[in-house]
Formats: structure tokens, sequence, C-alpha cells
């Protein structure tokens, strides 16, 4: 039994990659370019279990992406050549991809006369940006969360990471980890909400925690209960971004069911 100050009772097992900011205790035609500031970087992520072909529009045009339309669970990857080392040049991959910065209209649906959500908001050229398309029809309009990622300096023994909720039948959840799957854990992040229901979760959900690079085991509990929903292990590397979000819901059965999704990427 893992020391954690409770006792582990009602666990649902998901047996996947997983983690953690709450309070803390597809590429596209044009490639990401990590030097240019006349562009915005957005990361998309179809976390919605009803929507399997989703297609971006900007300012009412369809935007053609290499993996889209694309599916529950997916996010936008593209690639670029880090040129630092001009023996070995590296080739990046990012979730990221380029738009234009200052106002725009993001759209989302199947086709251009089926659109699903919609809003409008201005991107800070150089910034780098996450959407989450989330919920389902059923449980009321589709929404997408929209998150300004601000993503600390590099670290060569950390590597940073965040856990977003996503699922809107989901209580708020507190994440324990623990180092190198032994027994002793630590609380890493507490009453973590549903994020289309809490723009408190939604602003600290925009920064990443750092954590020493290695093997770990999470475990996320509904808040200040003893109720385990999620659990599993993540090799956390140095240097690296990791997004770990819910996804699916309690309620739900087959692809429905809750589960994981990991976005991860190498800072360089």
């Amino acid at each position: 039994m893992r020391n954690v100050k409770f006792i582990i009772i009602s666990v649902l097992f998901i047996s996947f990659l997983f983690l953690l900011s709450c309070n803390k205790e597809t590429a596209s035609s044009t490639p990401f370019q990590n030097t240019r500031y006349d562009s915005t970087h957005i990361s998309i992520t179809n976390a919605s279990p009803d929507v399997s072909n989703l297609m971006l529009y900007i300012n009412n045009q369809k935007t053609f992406l290499l993996d889209s339309p694309f599916s529950y669970g997916e996010t936008t990857y593209s690639s670029y050549i880090n040129y630092g080392n001009e023996i070995a040049p590296v080739t990046i991959e990012t979730p990221y991809i380029n738009i234009p910065s200052g106002y725009q209209q993001l759209s989302f649906g199947i086709s251009s006369e089926n659109i699903s959500t919609s809003f409008s908001n201005y991107f800070q050229p150089g910034g780098s940006y996450s959407i989450f398309v989330t919920d389902t029809i059923e449980h009321g309009q589709l929404q997408c969360i929209l998150l300004q990622d601000n993503i600390g300096k590099a670290d060569s023994t950390k590597g940073q990471i965040r856990f977003l909720n996503l699922s809107s039948d989901v209580p708020p959840l507190d994440v324990w980890a623990f180092p190198n799957a032994g027994q002793d854990g630590f609380k890493v992040f507490s009453n973590c909400s549903y994020l289309g229901d809490d723009f408190n979760s939604v602003l600290k959900s925009q920064s990443f925690s750092y954590l020493p690079a290695g093997p770990y085991y999470f475990i996320a509990a509904v808040a200040g209960t003893t109720q385990v929903l999620l659990e599993g292990g993540l090799i956390v590397r140095k240097q690296s971004i990791n997004s770990i979000f819910t996804k699916g819901f309690v309620s739900g059965t087959n692809e429905r069911t809750l589960g994981i999704g990991v976005i991860s990427y190498n800072q360089y």
C-alpha cells in the first residue's frame, strides 16, 4: 500500500501514460517556425468523443492541415529543422501550427455548413496557445477551451508538466506522484476542476510545473476523498513539455469511457 496518508478504494484503473495544473502544492501547410514573430503558434486537440472528423476554419476559410480531419483524442502536430548544429541539424516535432497574429475567428466542425463551435480572440505575435474542443452535443453546446501557454525555460535536469480536467462529469481531482513508482508519494496538484466550468482553473492551467526527470506513477482521486478515478505511469524526460488531459466521461462506455490523453514534446 502506497504511503499517501489515505487508503485507496474504488479504483478505476486506466493503464495508460498519465499525469498532471491546478492548485500547485497536426501539421499545417505552413510549417511551424519558432523564430517568427509575425505569426502565432496554436495547438488543437479534439477532446470531444462525439466529433470524429473535426475541421478547422479561420475567418470562415477552411484551413488545410496535413492530418485533418482529426479524430477524437488527436492533436495537431508539425515539425521544423533546428539548424543550431550545422553539422547535424535536428528535426523537432511540436504540437503547434502557425496562424496569422491578431484578431482571428476560429471555428470547428465537420463542414462549413455544420460548424459546432466558434470563438474569436486576439492572438499575440510569437505567442503560443492550446485549444481543446470538449464536451458533447448532448451535454450541451460543444465548446472550446483556450489556454495561453506560459512555458518556462528549459532545465537540463527537469521536465515541465500540467494536468487538465477536460471531462464535464468528472469532479475536481487531486493528483499524487510516486517517484520511481515507489511507496512514498506526494500531492502534486489539488482541486483540478473541469476547465469548462471554472475560469480560475483555466488561468492556473496556462502554466507548467517542473518535476525532476525520471519515471513516475500518478494517482488522481476525487478531491478531498479516497476515491481514485485514474492512475498510471509516465516517464518525465529532461527538457520535455507535457500536457496530460482527461477525456471521456465517468458515465461513458466504449470510446466515451474515462481515459487519459498525453501531449508531449522536447523543448529543444
